[in-house]
């Protein structure tokens, strides 16, 4: 005796499949974006220690102005390789703003090892570039009013 199979058990018969594909997809979709995700937040660290890093190099250079009236800049801005890579940094004997230096509005860079004046307006600025996004540079900036007793 052969078994007849109801027809309705035959249209659902290839359903599973369909939603399992759909499943994997979904999953697919969703993984993707997750390593998406930790891409762009491991790209965020990579960033942030990099100001950090900045920050910690202008702060070293101020407070040994502070301490010291002979600055050597070359070894300051060899650290300052060292600890970013790429990274430029200016220091200049005067109060401006690093963004405008392109329009000459600060004076000339200080070089070299400088002899810093009591009382002395410093302003150091450090500018690098992300390898991932090399159009879009990076900059840090400090101004201090460096006075000794």
């Amino acid at each position: 005796m052969a078994e007849s199979i109801s027809p309705q058990i035959r249209r659902q018969s290839g359903s599973f499949i369909i939603e399992a594909l759909i499943s994997l997809v979904l999953f697919g979709v969703g993984l993707m974006g997750l390593l998406a995700l930790t891409a762009q937040g491991l790209n965020q660290v990579g960033q942030s220690k990099a100001r950090n890093d900045a920050s910690y190099m202008v702060g070293e250079l101020l407070s040994e102005m502070w301490v010291s009236s002979n600055v050597n800049l070359t070894t300051w801005a060899a650290r300052l390789q060292a600890a970013i890579p790429g990274a430029t940094g200016l220091v200049y004997l005067s109060s401006c703003n690093c963004s405008a230096t392109v329009t000459n509005v600060c004076s000339s860079p200080a070089s070299g090892t400088i002899a810093v004046a009591n009382p002395q307006a410093v302003t150091v600025c450090v500018s690098w570039t992300d390898h991932k996004d090399s159009a879009n540079p990076h900059r840090y900036q400090a101004s201090s009013m460096i006075t000794r007793n």
